[in-house]
């Protein structure tokens, strides 16, 4: 039991630590104007952010975490609506980003997420609490 609980630890401080990673892979894609893999890599920033693992609760696609954050994070008040549409928002834009032809993101659309991305992040990382 005790190796299973630092193995999660461990587990949750490595998608911590991807979150940080993949958000400043997507600051040095927004830095030469790649929109459409920033926006990916934001999304994805937000994603590796652990609080459901944390948690313990499972979901078994990109949209099913997204309800899943929203009933059990959302609703109790643990983070707020604003807070939340930033990542799911995202999740829209990298599905068109990554999956329509034709369809591009500019800066105008991308830069004003970054530092709202940012701020999900560190708020997601403050209600986590490992040694």
């Amino acid at each position: 039991m005790k190796e299973e609980v630092e193995n999660m630890t461990a587990y949750i401080r490595y998608r911590l630590e991807k979150a940080q990673e993949v958000y400043q892979a997507a600051c040095i894609l927004c830095d030469a104007g790649q929109w459409n893999s920033a926006v990916n890599r934001l999304y994805y920033a937000c994603f590796y952010s652990a609080l459901l693992l944390y948690r313990h609760i499972n979901a078994k696609s990109h949209s099913g975490i997204i309800g899943q954050f929203s009933e059990h994070i959302v609703r109790p008040g643990i983070v707020s609506k604003e807070e939340f549409r930033v990542y799911a928002k995202l999740l829209n834009w990298r599905s068109k980003g990554d999956y329509n032809d034709l369809y591009d993101f500019c800066r105008e659309d991308v830069e004003p997420m970054v530092p709202k991305v940012k701020q999900f992040i560190d708020r997601i990382t403050s209600l986590i609490t490992i040694n």
